[in-house]
């Protein structure tokens, strides 16, 4: 077997998470028949950003102009809300919550104490 450039890597690579949020079972299920791509999750990110509020899941279908079917951006929704970027209110409508990027600016420049 030809050595690769992994080829000491897999010992004890169980214990290793590349990644720092957990997927839940339903998420692996939908993600198996939708798969949405960082370009589509960058959109949606880029519109809750500029208009911070949709008043339902439709109204933001309807913002992407189509370029999205609903069952991808539901998945797109799930990741944003496990985030801690989004949250569904009880009316319906979903919120963008993630500090952005003027106060991250104005945090940095702050005088330390």
């Amino acid at each position: 077997m030809p050595k690769t450039r992994y080829s000491g890597w897999k010992v004890g690579r169980e214990n290793i998470h590349p990644r720092a949020f957990k997927i839940s079972l339903i998420l692996e299920k939908d993600l198996e028949q939708y798969n949405p791509t960082l370009k589509s999750v960058l959109k949606v990110e880029r519109l809750f950003r500029e208009n911070i509020e949709f008043n339902s899941r439709n109204k933001l279908l309807r913002k992407l102009d189509g370029s999205m079917k609903a069952p991808v951006l539901n998945i797109i929704l799930k990741y944003l809300k496990g985030q801690g970027k989004i949250i569904d209110n009880e009316d319906g409508s979903w919120t963008w919550i993630y500090a952005n990027d003027k106060l991250k600016k104005s945090y940095e420049e702050a005088a330390k104490l």
